[in-house]
């Protein structure tokens, strides 16, 4: 979640991708990073406040982790998939890993394990391998480790996971919204097509409660970049974070203009809604004017519940 276009998917997924973004989509999966410990109770609160449950569950994990047993549990017998957001640094001290040594077969074990437990799952894992690397707050941003090593390093994962036989994760290649600085571009960063099954997008709406920010609509922060992946890539586009803070302009207006302009972009097959408090007032409170809002945008048909693929 980061600088003025950092959306946080986690409110829905597109479901089924048309590669002409003139045409007419048909459906959208409803997705959202809930608490970094999702339950079945806070998947059922989601539902219970929106009326739709979330067919994809967000989370994030750091270097020399493993997904949650209980977690996998609880998103897959709510009959959710998980996308994890794997993140190649120490959280805590928001420190960088050796990636030197990554690319030299240091944590090639770690990699292992870790594929063969999503591979375990026997369901759809959606991963986003270290993403927002066209910002400037990773270790990981190709502009502090350079285009070339980032590129490497992705493939050289998705290298150990094929060669672990893994069939059943998808691979979401996940940008910013925005280029930051704008010569650090995600389009020098693209491991090839080979290796990537989704494009991701992360964005936000700030509003004025960051020096650099501005109040911006959905449309604003992601119909430019919409338009160039899909005409750059012919791949399914999710919506992989996002959400809005209600300080500087009406929330519940953004969020209702957000789902409809959606619907205006084919090739989205996720859109995940950043659900909880963390910088900004991200959280759609339940029963308020915004809540209403999502809730209603939320009725359409096209929002999905269930994870479907072409």
């Amino acid at each position: 979640m980061k600088r003025a276009a950092a959306v946080i998917l986690a409110l829905g997924a597109c479901v089924l991708f048309d590669s002409c973004a003139g045409k007419k989509g048909t459906g959208c999966l409803t997705g959202a990073f809930l608490e970094n410990r999702p339950t079945v109770a806070s998947i059922e609160q989601f539902e219970a406040d929106y009326g739709k449950r979330p067919a994809v569950v967000l989370v994030f994990l750091d270097w020399g982790k493993y997904p949650d047993e209980t977690v996998i549990r609880d998103v897959y017998g709510s009959g959710s998939v998980l996308m994890i957001t794997w993140e190649p640094w120490v959280a805590s001290q928001k420190a960088a890993i050796d990636y030197g040594a990554l690319l030299g077969g240091k944590d090639n074990a770690y990699i292992r394990e870790f594929a063969l437990r999503l591979k375990a799952i026997g369901k759809p894992v959606l991963l986003r391998f270290a993403h927002e690397m066209n910002g400037d707050w990773y270790p990981w941003s190709a502009s502090k480790i350079g285009k070339e090593t980032y590129m490497e390093m992705f493939r050289h994962v998705r290298k150990v996971f094929d060669e672990a036989g893994v069939s059943n994760v998808r691979w979401v290649f996940s940008i910013n919204a925005e280029n930051v600085p704008r010569e650090n571009d995600y389009g020098r960063c693209y491991p090839g097509d080979r290796f990537v099954d989704y494009i991701g997008l992360d964005g936000y709406n700030w509003g004025p409660t960051q020096p650099w920010s501005r109040w911006r609509s959905f449309k604003d922060l992601f119909s430019g970049v919409y338009g160039e992946v899909v005409k750059r890539y012919q791949k399914p586009v999710m919506i992989s974070e996002f959400g809005t803070t209600s300080t500087g302009g009406d929330k519940a207006h953004w969020i209702d203009e957000a789902l409809t302009e959606v619907k205006s972009m084919p090739a989205v097959r996720a859109l995940v809604f950043f659900n909880v408090d963390k910088e900004t007032d991200w959280k759609v409170a339940s029963g308020s004017e915004a809540g209403r809002a999502l809730k209603n945008s939320l009725a359409d048909s096209y929002f999905k519940d269930s994870w479907a693929e072409d």
